[in-house]
């Protein structure tokens, strides 16, 4: 997606924060065997899903991590690229219940980037999720696929980087990022995090990081998640 200028506001309700940004790629096809199905699941592809929907969907499974990118484009935006035939969204339903879902963008020819991966709230602790994410990885290497890349910030859970890297991944660049968030997410998360910029460096506290680590950061950039 294209990155947010940066003379143009936040929406109504929602605040750019800068955010601990990490890209990851894999530039081989996975040499393990497939994860066998859970019991009762099937991964079916939402061809040209509605608009609303899709937000329903979006807002259940990244509300826990902040995700906002979808839920601030305007329809006719978000209806072209959602029915572009470069992105592909997958559910994954398990015993007839939509438990999450992902999705590829292959704009770009020769690459596909995981730009949503998650489940709903319920769904997560059954191992649903590494099932996903190694049947959407494979999905991706479908084709004249040379390149699958994502990337993941501090918001997301505690496990994503880790998981990314166990399933074949390797960290590429990492970045702040001004990234708009719901400002009662930005709320609820704030005691855990405080922020401090002096002459370009960024000295930042995370209660699950080591303390006061400080990054050299050049220049900030804006995306949309």
């Amino acid at each position: 997606m294209k990155p947010r200028p940066p003379s143009l506001p936040s929406p109504p309700g929602y605040v750019l924060v800068p955010v601990q940004t990490t890209y990851l790629e894999m530039k081989g096809r996975p040499e393990t065997d497939p994860i066998v199905i859970p019991p009762g699941c099937l991964v079916e592809r939402w061809i040209k899903p509605d608009t609303k929907a899709y937000c329903g969907l979006f807002a259940a499974v990244g509300g826990e991590w902040g995700w906002s990118g979808r839920l601030i484009m305007k329809k006719a935006e978000l209806t072209t690229i959602l029915h572009a035939g470069t992105t592909e969204v997958y559910r994954l339903l398990c015993h007839g219940q939509v438990a999450g879902f992902a999705e590829l963008d292959r704009s770009i020819s020769g690459q596909a980037e995981l730009t949503y991966f998650g489940l709903l709230p319920a769904f997560i602790g059954r191992g649903l999720g590494k099932f996903l994410l190694d049947w959407v990885v494979r999905r991706a290497w479908k084709g004249d696929t040379t390149r699958v890349w994502l990337h993941t910030c501090q918001f997301d859970h505690g496990d994503a980087l880790s998981v990314y890297l166990k399933a074949g991944f390797r960290v590429y660049d990492e970045k702040i990022e001004m990234q708009p968030y719901a400002q009662d997410f930005i709320a609820r998360r704030r005691p855990g995090i405080e922020k401090n910029f002096h002459c370009g460096t960024m000295a930042y506290h995370h209660k699950d990081r080591e303390p006061w680590k400080k990054e050299r950061t050049p220049a900030l950039t804006y995306r949309w998640r």
